[in-house]
Formats: structure tokens, C-alpha cells, sequence
């Protein structure tokens, strides 16, 4: 489920698409241990047992159950230290100003995400998450 264990920062990325999670693994380079989840229940059965270690989330926001603004909501609540990044394919613009406006998300990330892109935004918010590497 990780993707390099010694990496100094933990990233959740959350995708019902297996191919979208490998890729953004991959994505992500050497700076992350990168925890993968399929949905949001998975993502928190992760952070109960990871979420003191964890410095960013990314969820899908259309996934099949709970969609992604549900768990960012949970996210901000339990885990308030956490980065929250939110991922959608869709322009549902009144589900994405409702996300953006409530606080519960740093960024909101179009697919198809770039390398470039990935890292880029990873680095933002390991930086305003005020993180130290371990």
C-alpha cells in the first residue's frame, strides 16, 4: 500500500480508480510514503491507525458511497492538522464553491493530474501544514 516507507512526509490519496491511485503514487516521487485508500470509509480506517504520521489527504470528489466532500468534512473535524486536497474530473462547480468556501480544502486539483502539477502542490502544502520531515 505504500510506496516508500522512508519518506520524511505521509500522503493519503483516495481514488475508486485503481490506475488513478497507481499513477499518482508513482506521481508523487521519493519525498512521500504515498498510503492509498479505494473509498472514503478505507481512508478512514488509514487515518485511525496512521493519522498522527499523516500531513496530507487527497480525495476524489465522485466516488461510489461517500463522495469526497463527505470525508473532507469528517477530515476537518477529527484530523485538523491535515492538509486537505480535493481531486474531481467534474466542473460541479456548486459542490466544489461549497468545499472551497466551508475551509475544508487547501486546493481543489483538476484531473487529469500532471507529474509537474502533482509535486507542485504536494510541496505547497507540505509547507502550509507547518510539517517537519521525520
Amino acid at each position: 500500500m505504500s510506496e516508500n516507507p522512508q519518506a520524511p512526509y505521509t500522503v493519503v490519496y483516495v481514488d475508486d480508480e485503481e490506475l488513478a491511485r497507481k499513477y499518482f503514487a508513482r506521481s508523487a516521487g521519493s519525498d512521500y510514503e504515498v498510503l492509498l485508500a479505494a473509498s472514503a470509509d478505507e481512508a478512514i480506517a488509514i487515518l485511525r491507525s496512521e493519522g498522527a504520521r499523516v500531513t496530507i489527504l487527497l480525495t476524489d470528489f465522485r466516488m461510489p458511497g461517500r463522495h469526497g466532500g463527505d470525508l473532507l468534512r469528517q477530515v476537518a473535524q477529527e484530523y485538523p492538522q491535515i492538509v486537505r486536497i480535493l481531486v474531481t474530473a467534474y466542473a460541479d462547480k456548486d459542490a466544489l464553491l461549497e468545499a472551497g468556501h466551508s475551509g475544508e480544502v487547501f486546493r481543489i486539483l483538476e484531473k487529469p493530474l500532471g507529474v509537474a502539477k502533482v509535486r507542485e502542490v504536494l510541496a505547497a502544502a507540505t509547507a502550509a501544514s507547518g510539517a517537519r520531515p521525520t
